[in-house]
C-alpha cells in the first residue's frame, strides 16, 4: 500500500474503461466500471444484497441516521486495499457520484455516510493494519484502524511508548487524525497531528502519494484540515512518545451543593497553568439524588498525571488545594490502563476492551472555546440550564502546556495559545421518536445559544472533529458555495482557512471531494 508503482497499470486500465462505458444509470455504470477490478464482488454491496443494511449500520455511531427516510448510498465499497480505493474514485468521478469516506463512523453530522445527492460509501474499516517500529519509535497505521486498536498494539510491543489521541476507543484513525485529534496527553505532547510525520493519500485522479511526493502544502492541510476535502487517506505514520512506566489517575466528584462551583471556578484559573504532565478534565453531569426525586449537577474532575502519586499530591497541594485530592483518590497504572480509566471503565478491565466497536445512540454534539474565566454567578446559571435539559453534559478540556507552544499556523488546527479550555457539549438520549429527537436537538441549540456570552467570538470558534451543521453547511452538498464555506471555515480554521482553500484549489480543482462542510475551491 505504501508503494504506488504497483497500481499504475490498474489505474490506466480503469481510466480507459470508465470513458468507454455505455450510457446506463449512474449506478449501473459505476458497477460495470468497478467490476473490472478482479476482487470487486467481494467488497461491494448494493441494496440488493441481504447484508447491505448490516454493513451500512455497522459503523453508525448515531442512530438518528438509521431511519428509513435517511438517504441511503447507491453502494458500499468495503475496500481491502489501495486498488479498491483507486477504483472507487475513478468510477465514481466518471459517473458524477459523490464519495463519502468512512473510517470509524463517529461523524456527529453523518457526513461520512449520508448525502442529499447520489453517493457511495467508501468504507475503510478493512484497511486497518497497525505496524509498530520500536527501533525508531514510529508506527504506520491505516485509516480504518481504531484508536483502541492503535493503543492496544503499541502496548503489546512496549510499556514505555504511547500516542496522544482520543479517549473513545472506536474512533477511526482516518477522521480522528485528519481533524486534529486530542486526548489526555495533549498538554504534554500536543494533538495527534502534531505527532504525525508522514501519510499516504489517494487524490481525485487515483494517484497515490506519500509526504514527499504530495508536497508539504497538502501534508499540512490533511493534518487538521479534514482529509475528506482533499482525497482518501490510506495510512498515517505516527511518531510515538515516551511515557513513564506508571501513570497516576483520579476521578474526584463534587456536587454543586458541596461547593463544586468554587472548585470549577478555581480550575479555570489554574488548569491551563499547571505542569504539562498534568491534565484535569472537568465534566459536569446531571445526576439524580433523593431516590430519583431531584436532579442536581455533579462535576467530575478526571485527572491524568505522567508521574507518581507523591509528586502529583505535592503539585496539587501547592496549585489547586481546592480540589481536595487525597492519596486514596489516586491510582497508579501503566499508560495503556489509563486509557481505559479515562473512558470510564472500571480498574482491572481487560485490555481487549480497547478493541470493542461503537455503541450507537441518539445524540447531538457541539463545541466551544473559552478565553476568559466564566464568573461564578454564570456557572450557577449554567448548572440550572443543564438541569432543564436533564441529558446534556459537558467536557471541559484544559489548554496550556504544549498546546500554547505550537503556532496556530503550524497545522490547520488554529486553537492554540489564548484558550483556557475547550468545551464539548454532548446531549445523548434513548427515545428515538421524532418528537424526542426534535426536543433534545432544540435544547442543545438553546443551550449553545445560552453559552454565547462566555465563549470565544468573532469568530465563535469550533472544533472540526465535533461536526456541527448549525454553524454553517452547504445544501445540496454537490454545490460548495464559497460564502457559506467561509462562515464555517473561519470557525473551524480561523486564519488558516485561506491557505486550505489554496491547497484545495491546487490538488482538487474540479472539487470532486466535497460534502456539506468541505473546503471550497478558490473562486475568481
Amino acid at each position: 500500500m505504501r508503494n504506488s508503482s504497483f497500481f499504475v497499470t490498474v489505474l490506466t486500465i480503469l481510466m480507459s474503461i470508465s470513458t468507454a462505458i455505455s450510457s446506463q444509470s449512474p449506478l449501473q455504470n459505476f458497477l460495470t466500471c468497478f467490476s473490472h477490478n478482479s476482487h470487486a464482488s467481494k467488497v461491494i454491496y448494493t441494496p440488493n444484497n441481504t447484508s447491505f443494511l448490516t454493513i451500512l449500520n455497522k459503523k453508525m455511531f448515531h442512530k438518528k441516521f438509521q431511519t428509513p427516510t435517511t438517504p441511503k448510498p447507491l453502494a458500499i465499497i468495503t475496500a481491502k486495499d489501495a486498488s479498491h480505493v483507486q477504483t472507487t474514485i475513478i468510477c465514481a468521478k466518471s459517473n458524477n457520484i459523490q464519495i463519502r469516506i468512512r473510517s470509524g463512523g463517529h461523524d456527529y453530522e453523518g457526513y461520512s455516510y449520508v448525502s442529499d445527492v447520489p453517493f457511495v460509501i467508501l468504507d475503510l474499516f478493512n484497511i486497518n493494519s497497525v505496524d509498530i517500529n520500536l527501533q525508531d519509535e514510529t508506527a504506520w497505521v491505516d485509516s480504518g484502524a481504531t484508536i483502541g486498536k492503535i493503543y492496544y498494539n503499541i502496548a503489546k510491543k512496549s510499556n514505555s511508548l504511547a500516542f496522544p489521541a482520543g479517549v473513545c476507543f472506536s474512533l477511526g484513525a482516518g477522521g480522528h487524525f485528519s481533524g486534529g485529534g486530542y486526548g489526555n496527553l495533549m498538554r504534554k505532547y500536543g494533538l495527534s497531528v502534531d505527532n504525525i510525520i508522514d501519510a499516504i493519500i489517494v487524490d481525485a485522479n487515483g494517484n497515490i502519494f506519500d509526504r514527499q511526493s504530495m508536497g508539504e502544502d497538502l501534508f499540512w492541510a490533511i493534518r487538521g484540515g479534514g482529509g475528506a476535502s482533499f482525497g482518501v487517506i490510506l495510512s498515517w505514520k505516527l511518531k510515538l512518545v515516551q511515557v513513564p512506566s506508571q501513570i497516576t489517575v483520579f476521578n474526584v466528584k463534587r456536587n454543586v451543593d458541596e461547593g463544586a462551583t468554587d472548585v470549577v471556578y478555581k480550575w479555570q484559573l489554574v488548569a491551563p497553568k499547571l505542569h504539562k504532565d498534568l491534565f484535569i478534565r472537568v465534566q459536569p453531569n446531571v445526576v439524580q439524588i433523593d431516590n430519583g426525586t431531584k436532579n442536581i449537577v455533579q462535576v467530575s474532575f478526571i485527572g491524568q498525571f505522567s508521574g507518581t502519586t507523591e509528586r502529583l499530591l505535592l503539585l496539587i497541594s501547592k496549585s489547586f488545594p481546592e480540589l481536595g485530592l487525597k492519596n486514596s483518590d489516586c491510582f497508579s497504572m501503566p499508560w495503556i490502563n489509563s486509557t481505559l480509566f479515562a473512558y470510564g471503565r472500571p480498574i482491572g478491565t481487560p485490555l481487549e476492551a480497547l478493541l470493542e466497536g461503537p455503541q450507537a445512540g441518539y445524540s447531538k454534539g457541539q463545541s466551544d472555546y473559552v478565553k476568559k474565566p466564566i464568573p461564578k454567578i454564570a456557572l450557577e446559571s449554567i448548572w440550572k440550564k443543564m438541569i432543564e435539559g436533564e441529558t446534556l453534559f459537558m467536557q471541559w478540556n484544559p489548554y496550556g502546556g504544549r498546546m500554547q507552544e505550537i503556532l496556530s499556523s503550524q497545522t490547520p488546527f488554529p486553537h492554540r495559545a489564548g484558550n483556557l479550555f475547550k468545551i464539548q457539549y454532548f446531549n445523548s438520549w434513548i427515545d428515538g421518536s421524532l418528537e424526542s429527537i426534535e426536543r433534545h436537538v432544540n435544547f442543545s441549540r438553546s443551550f449553545y445559544k445560552f453559552m454565547t456570552p462566555y465563549v470565544s467570538h468573532s469568530p465563535r470558534e469550533a472544533f472540526l472533529n465535533y461536526r456541527d451543521a448549525d454553524i454553517g453547511a452547504n445544501h445540496p452538498s454537490n454545490t460548495t458555495k464559497f460564502d457559506i464555506a467561509r462562515i464555517y471555515g473561519s470557525k473551524y480554521f480561523k486564519g488558516n482557512f485561506k491557505r486550505l482553500v489554496s491547497v484545495k484549489t491546487k490538488v482538487d480543482p474540479e472539487n470532486f471531494f466535497r460534502y456539506e462542510q468541505s473546503i471550497p475551491i478558490k473562486t475568481y
